[in-house]
């Protein structure tokens, strides 16, 4: 075996030397360092073999990892190997952090879930690739509160219109400014009835398709642009 000076450190991890044995200390519990009976983990620190054969939770944040070598690694098919260098731990740190990340964030995405179904398909598929929140979930409640929204806005237009009956049934010529007024809010009515059902009918007719990640609020416009573009 190679003759290597301890103690080391690898990343945050620190080796000690005790005796003929290897003692990791971590702050990380590692599932895949099991002391085993067969098919043993080996585990290689600068090309030397070791397997685990104790695991003690030391402090409240450390965890200390007994070693034994591994005289003769040929003898037996080992259950895994692993190569315990500075990238090993900067990986397995990285997603400990990622789990910890999503163990708080998923909740909070999940909250914000009518709102998620709101955004561009590529955003809502990445945070479901890192959160689990279901980006066709998140659009058919985004379609239902639209739905609420184009609804709200037919009663606020029938509004507008009772009111504009109202301003006219003096005759036009009396009806003055306010008439008028009331003319252009019904006409931005009409405008904004006919822009909401056709996103609604656009990215329900995504959803219908299937589509992993359906359109966003509006998404559909951007793709007609580019694929104008690109006819071009």
């Amino acid at each position: 075996m190679e003759n290597c000076a301890y103690p080391r450190r690898v990343g945050d991890d620190s080796i000690l030397r005790n005796g003929e044995q290897l003692v990791v200390c971590s702050k990380a519990d590692m599932d895949e360092w099991e002391v085993r009976e067969k098919r043993k983990t080996v585990i290689y620190i600068n090309n030397e073999a070791w397997h685990v054969v104790g695991k003690q939770f030391y402090a409240k944040d450390e965890v200390r990892y007994l070693l034994d070598p591994c005289l003769d690694v040929t003898r037996e098919i080992p259950g895994r190997i692993i190569r315990y260098n500075d990238e090993y731990v900067r990986a397995r740190d990285e997603a400990e952090k990622k789990r910890r990340m999503e163990s708080w964030t998923y909740p909070v995405f999940y909250l914000l879930t009518p709102l998620i179904g709101f955004l561009p398909s590529c955003v809502k598929a990445k945070i479901e690739s890192n959160y689990g929140v279901s980006a066709r979930n998140a659009t058919l409640i985004s379609i239902f509160i639209e739905l609420l929204l184009f609804f709200a806005s037919v009663g606020l237009f029938v509004l507008i219109t009772a009111t504009a009956a109202d301003q006219s049934s003096g005759g036009f010529g009396n009806a003055g400014p306010i008439y008028v007024s009331v003319v252009n809010s019904l006409i931005h009515e009409i405008v904004l009835l006919l822009i909401l059902l056709i996103d609604i009918a656009m990215r329900y007719g995504s959803y219908l398709r299937d589509d992993i990640s359906p359109w966003g609020a509006f998404e559909w416009v951007w793709s007609w642009i580019r694929r104008k573009k690109q006819d071009s």
